[in-house]
C-alpha cells in the first residue's frame, strides 16, 4: 500500500472455541493461608541419638537423611504449608553446616545451622514439607548427631484457627545483666527465671512472640529450656562457651508469662530481643510463603566481597524471588557469618536508623548461623554492619516472607494485544510471528504463526489455566531462543512470566512468579546483550524495572515520577529508553543504560496527555512520540539531534482519537505511519507525506467495510515470503483476532 491499507486476509477472524487451555500456575494468592499455629509440645521428627524419625545413626559427611513430620505427634497430616522447626547438631566430628528441605525436590543451597567441631549448637529454621509429608536433612563434613523438633506450623488454607505475624522494630525486652524486664543477676545453673514478654510491645493474647535470645559471655556450654505458664517445658536453645544467639519462637500462655531454666553447669547470664509476634487471630497479621533460595553470598567467585571491619552492606530481599516490592511485614532470614575475630552483626530495614542491639554475635575462626525476622526498609532493602574487628564474607538465605494483604488489580476490558517476530531457527529463512492477549475474562492466550504467509493458521493456547491476569501482556525471545511472555497477575499485581518449553514449541511452561506488586503491566525489551528487562509502575507512580539476568534477579526503583499506567521502551545506542504520562497528563523519560544504571529524568511537558505513548526510532537514534492529547487529537515531538526535546508538541492532523495511538516506520518504504481507534471504534491511519518529511497526509479509514474494534490496535513489523512489511492487529467486540497487513502497490 502507498496511502492506502489493503485487507490481505479479508480480515482473518479466530473463534475463542478453538483455544486450549495449559497447566494451572503455581502460586498461591497473596493475603491467603500461612497463619501460624503453635504446639503445646515439641514433638521431635529426628534424633538420631534414638532413632527418632527412622535414623539411629550419626549423619556421614555429604549424606541426607529422609524423616516424616506430617501427621508425627501434634503435627497435623494435612493443611499444612510449611512447619517452624527447632534445628540442632550435636557432636560434630569436623566443622560443618546442615541444610533443610522439602523431600522430593532438590536440595536447595540454603544453610540453615552451621557447628563447629564437638559443639552442640541449635537454631530455629521455617521449611516447607515434601508432598509426601517428609523433610530431608543433609549435612556438609564429618558425622554429626542431629535433632529436629516441630514448635509449630503454619497453614496452608485460611480458616478459624492460628494467627498472622505482625512484624515489630527489634527491641532489648530481658537483659538480666542490667535488670531490664527482670531481676538483675545471672540464672544459676539448674535454676529458673520467669518473665513477661506481654505488654507494650507483645499484646496480651497473642499467641507466640518471636524473640532473638542470646546467652553473652557463657563459660561452658549448656542448653536452655521454656516453659509457658500452666504449659509444657521444652528445649529452646544450645549455648557455646562465649556468646551464643539464636532466633527462637516463645508459645504464650493468658498471662504472658514464661520460665527460662539454665540446665548447664554454670550461671549464664540470658538477653531477649524481640522481633514480632503471632497473633490469635486470622485475621491479624501477616501469612507466611515459604521461599527456600540464596539472596547474597560475598564469597561467590568473580563478584563477591569480603565485608570490612566495620563496613554495611545492603541486601535486596523484597522484589526477589517473586517477592512484592510492597506488603512484605518480614522476611524470615538465615544469616552466616565466616569470622576470623570474634564479633557480631547488626541488621536493620534500610532508611532507618541502625539498631544498638545486634542480631547474631560470633566467635573468632568459626561459621556461625543464626535466624532472624526483619520487614524490609526503603527498596526491600535491609542493612548489615559487620561488627568484628576484622574482615569476614557474609552469606544471606531467605526461607519465606511475611505477606501483608495485596490488593487485587480488575482484569482491565479490551486491552491491546501484542505481537512480534521471533529469529529465525536454525535452517528456516524467517521467523514466526507471535501474539498475545489478555481477554476481558483474564485468560492469558498465545498465538502461534509458523506460516508467516498465512494468518490463518495462528494456532491458539490459553495459557493462564484459573489465574487471572489483566493489561497488555508484553512479547520477548529469551536467548535461548524460546518465546516469553509477561503478564500482570490480579491478586496482588505482581509481574509473571511464561516462556516456551523449547524454542519454536507449541507448548508453554509453568508460570513464574517475578514478584513486584505493580499497578501497570509489564513493557518489555532487550538490553544490547540481550537481557531482557521488564519495566512497571507501582500504586505510588514510581518506575521499577527487573533485569532477568544475575544471581538474584530483583526489581529496582527507578525513581518517582507520579506515573500512572501505559508504558513504552524503545531501544537506543546505550540502552532503553521508557516512557510514561504523570497524573496531570505531562510526559516523562529516563534511559536505562546498558550497564543497569540510569539517566536523570526528562520532562518533555504536556498537560491531559492520555493512554500510552507510542514512540519510533528513526535513523540516527533520533526518538519520536505520539501521544494522544486532551481534545483527542494526535500530537507528537521529534528530538533534536542532540538528544534534546523540542518546548511544544506538533499536531498530527486534526483526526480525533478514542484511544492511543500506534506508530511505525514502515520497514521496506521508510516513511512513519501512525494508526488509532476513532470515536466510531473503526480503525483510521495517517502517513509521514514523504520520508523523514514529519509532515503528515490526510487521516484515512483504514478498512473499507465497517470492522469497529473493542481494542486501541497494535503494529508490528515482519518479513514474509514478499520481504518486509507490518501488520495492524486489534480485536472487535466479539473478541475476535483481526490482522490487516501493508501491501505495496502491485504486490
Amino acid at each position: 500500500m502507498h496511502r492506502k491499507m489493503i485487507a490481505a486476509l479479508a480480515a482473518a477472524v479466530f473463534a475463542l472455541a478453538a483455544l486450549t487451555t495449559a497447566p494451572v500456575a503455581n502460586a498461591d494468592a497473596a493475603g491467603r493461608g500461612g497463619d501460624f499455629v503453635p504446639l503445646p509440645s515439641t514433638p521431635g521428627v529426628l534424633d538420631t541419638r534414638n532413632g527418632t524419625g527412622g535414623v539411629s545413626a550419626p549423619v556421614g559427611a555429604g549424606a541426607t537423611v529422609s524423616f516424616p513430620v506430617l501427621g508425627v505427634g501434634q503435627v497435623p497430616a494435612t493443611g499444612v504449608s510449611a512447619v517452624l522447626v527447632r534445628i540442632g547438631l550435636l557432636g560434630p566430628t569436623a566443622a560443618t553446616f546442615a541444610e533443610l528441605w522439602p523431600d522430593g525436590t532438590s536440595r536447595p543451597n540454603v544453610t540453615m545451622i552451621t557447628a563447629m567441631t564437638n559443639e552442640q549448637i541449635s537454631t530455629t529454621a521455617v521449611v516447607k514439607v515434601g508432598a509426601n509429608g517428609k523433610l530431608d536433612l543433609y549435612n556438609n563434613a564429618g558425622k554429626t548427631d542431629a535433632v529436629v523438633e516441630v514448635e509449630g506450623y503454619f497453614k496452608a488454607e485460611q480458616g478459624g484457627t492460628g494467627g498472622g505475624f505482625v512484624p515489630l522494630t527489634h527491641t532489648r525486652l530481658i537483659d538480666t545483666r542490667s535488670g531490664l524486664g527482670t531481676t538483675t543477676g545471672t540464672i544459676a545453673a539448674g535454676a529458673s527465671r520467669t518473665v513477661t514478654i506481654t505488654g507494650s510491645l507483645v499484646p496480651a493474647g497473642s499467641a507466640a512472640a518471636l524473640v532473638n535470645l542470646t546467652v553473652p559471655g557463657a563459660s561452658v556450654e549448656g542448653w536452655l529450656t521454656a516453659t509457658p505458664a500452666g504449659g509444657t517445658a521444652r528445649p529452646i536453645l544450645n549455648y557455646e562457651k562465649g556468646s551464643t544467639q539464636s532466633g527462637v519462637v516463645l508459645s504464650l500462655p493468658a498471662n504472658g508469662q514464661v520460665t527460662f531454666t539454665n540446665k548447664g553447669t554454670a550461671a549464664i547470664n540470658l538477653v531477649v530481643n524481640v522481633e514480632g509476634y503471632y497473633s490469635s487471630s486470622p485475621t491479624q497479621g501477616a501469612g507466611y510463603r515459604p521461599a527456600l533460595t540464596r539472596l547474597l553470598n560475598t564469597r561467590t567467585a568473580g563478584t563477591g566481597q569480603p565485608l570490612a571491619a566495620g563496613a554495611t552492606i545492603d541486601v535486596q530481599v523484597a522484589g526477589t524471588n517473586g517477592l512484592p516490592t510492597r506488603g512484605v511485614a518480614g522476611a524470615a532470614l538465615a544469616l552466616i557469618a565466616t569470622p576470623v575475630d570474634a564479633g557480631y552483626l547488626k541488621a536493620w530495614p534500610v532508611g532507618q536508623a541502625e539498631p544498638s542491639i545486634s542480631v547474631m554475635d560470633f566467635n573468632a575462626g568459626g561459621w556461625r548461623a543464626n535466624a532472624m525476622v526483619l520487614k524490609p526498609g526503603t527498596d526491600g532493602k535491609i542493612r548489615i554492619r559487620n561488627g568484628s574487628s576484622d574482615t569476614i564474607h557474609l552469606i544471606v538465605d531467605l526461607q519465606g516472607w511475611y505477606s501483608d494483604p495485596q490488593a487485587s488489580v480488575p482484569v482491565a476490558q479490551n486491552t491491546r494485544m501484542t505481537a512480534m517476530q521471533a529469529a529465525p531457527v536454525a535452517g528456516a529463512t524467517v521467523g514466526t510471528l507471535e501474539y498475545s492477549y489478555v481477554d476481558n475474562a483474564g485468560r492469558v492466550v498465545e498465538g502461534h504463526q509458523s506460516d508467516v504467509d498465512n494468518f490463518g493458521s495462528v494456532q491458539w493456547t490459553v495459557t493462564s489455566g484459573n489465574e487471572a491476569f489483566t493489561g497488555q501482556p508484553s512479547l520477548t525471545q529469551l536467548p535461548s531462543g524460546k518465546i516469553q511472555v509477561a503478564a500482570q497477575y490480579t491478586d496482588g499485581g505482581d509481574i509473571w512470566g511464561d516462556a516456551q518449553t523449547a524454542a519454536g514449541a507449541q507448548t508453554w511452561s509453568p508460570w513464574a512468579d517475578f514478584g513486584g506488586s505493580m499497578a501497570s503491566p509489564p513493557v518489555t525489551a532487550k538490553l544490547g546483550d540481550g537481557t531482557v528487562v521488564d519495566f512497571a509502575v507501582d500504586a505510588d507512580g514510581k518506575l521499577w524495572s527487573y533485569a532477568q539476568s544475575g544471581t538474584v534477579p530483583f526489581w529496582k526503583d527507578l525513581g518517582d515520577q507520579d506515573l500512572v499506567s501505559g508504558l513504552s521502551v524503545v531501544p537506543v545506542r546505550d540502552g532503553l529508553r521508557v516512557f510514561g504520562l504523570n497524573g496531570a497528563g505531562s510526559l516523562r523519560s529516563i534511559e536505562y543504560y546498558n550497564d543497569g544504571t540510569q539517566s536523570a529524568w526528562s520532562n518533555l511537558g504536556g498537560d491531559g496527555l492520555s493512554g500510552q505513548p507510542a514512540v519510533v526510532v528513526r535513523p540516527g537514534y533520533l526518538l519520536q512520540v505520539f501521544v494522544r492529547a486532551a481534545d483527542g487529537t494526535v500530537v507528537t515531538k521529534l528530538a533534536n539531534a542532540d538528544g534534546s526535546w523540542p518546548a511544544d508538541f506538533s499536531p498530527v492532523g486534526s483526526f480525533a482519537a478514542a484511544g492511543s495511538p500506534a506508530a511505525i516506520l514502515d520497514p521496506a518504504l521508510g516513511r512513519l505511519a501512525v494508526v488509532v481507534r476513532g470515536a466510531d471504534n473503526e480503525i483510521y491511519h495517517v502517513w509521514e507525506t514523504s520520508v523523514g518529511s514529519n509532515t503528515w497526509g490526510d487521516w484515512t479509514k483504514t478498512i473499507a467495510a465497517t470492522d469497529p474494534s473493542a481494542t486501541d490496535p497494535s503494529v508490528a513489523p515482519y518479513v514474509n515470503s514478499n520481504g518486509q512489511s507490518w501488520m495492524i492487529t486489534f480485536r472487535n467486540t466479539n473478541g475476535a483476532v483481526r490482522f490487516y497487513d501493508r501491501q505495496l502497490p502491485g504486490a
